[in-house]
């Protein structure tokens, strides 16, 4: 009695995978059909398609096509061996999905921060940044440690002295780079009042600070210095880019 044989089109449908994906494995010598004796045309039988259920589901697991050559003819020993290389690709391929997971976590985090500054009013908050240093936008290393964390991009202004915006990155205490020291944390505390900072990213010093230092100043504080953490860059409604940042106003 004959063997009950599906066509490549029976197949694909039935695996719900395009017959020209099986066509290629089979040029790459990953799996080999039948041919019907009369007209050549590829049929499968039941242990073809156990073979071809193979190859997906190593396929699934990531194993590169280069290493499935006949694949059905290798030796447990050797299987084990390309599962356990698979395994650390796949486990450095998780590292890397987590560390752009982490990335969008936290890009997310500094778009809520600003949706939060532009709802509510001045407010008293701890600042964490422990170092700002200078930086220099066509120094690699500058750029890789801004890319780590956008936030890391701070601008710096000291009240009462030449008032010029000055761009750094926020590092930690132990920094130790011969970099210019723009602010380190003081040992005594301080207290910041944050806000919404608007920059025309085309020009830092296009910004609404002013108006903000205006208002605090109102309140009967001393402005001393403004640090501003960056947010995010978007248009706003004249579709205008803008860099947005947490401001820290430092007051007494």
């Amino acid at each position: 009695m004959n063997e009950p044989t599906l066509s490549i089109g029976e197949i694909a449908k039935l695996f719900d995978i395009p017959a020209s994906t099986i066509r290629y494995w089979e040029d790459k010598e990953i799996f080999a059909s039948r041919r019907n004796d009369d007209n050549d045309y590829r049929t499968f039988n039941m242990q073809s398609m156990i073979e071809l259920l193979d190859v997906i589901f190593y396929r699934n697991l990531n194993v590169p096509i280069h290493k499935m050559k006949h694949f059905n003819k290798h030796s447990p020993e050797t299987i084990y061996r390309i599962l356990q290389d698979t395994g650390e690709e796949v486990e450095q391929e998780l590292k890397t999905l987590q560390h752009k997971l982490a990335g969008i976590k936290h890009r997310k985090e500094q778009l809520e921060e600003l949706f939060a500054l532009k709802n509510r009013g001045y407010q008293v908050e701890t600042f964490e940044i422990e170092k700002i240093v200078s930086v220099d936008m066509s120094n690699k290393e500058d750029i890789q440690v801004q890319l780590e964390f956008l936030s890391n991009f701070v601008l710096y202004r000291a009240e009462g002295v030449d008032e010029k915006t000055q761009m750094g990155i926020s590092v930690p205490k132990d920094y130790d780079r011969q970099k210019e020291i723009l602010w380190e944390k003081p040992s005594s505390n301080r207290k910041y009042i944050t806000c919404l900072i608007e920059c025309d990213a085309e020009d830092l010093e296009k910004n609404n600070l002013e108006e903000h230092i205006q208002k605090v100043s109102k309140q009967g504080y001393q402005v001393k210095q403004v640090i501003s953490t960056y947010l995010a860059t978007a248009s706003d409604e004249y579709d205008i880019a803008v860099d947005y940042y947490k401001g820290w106003i430092e007051v007494e």
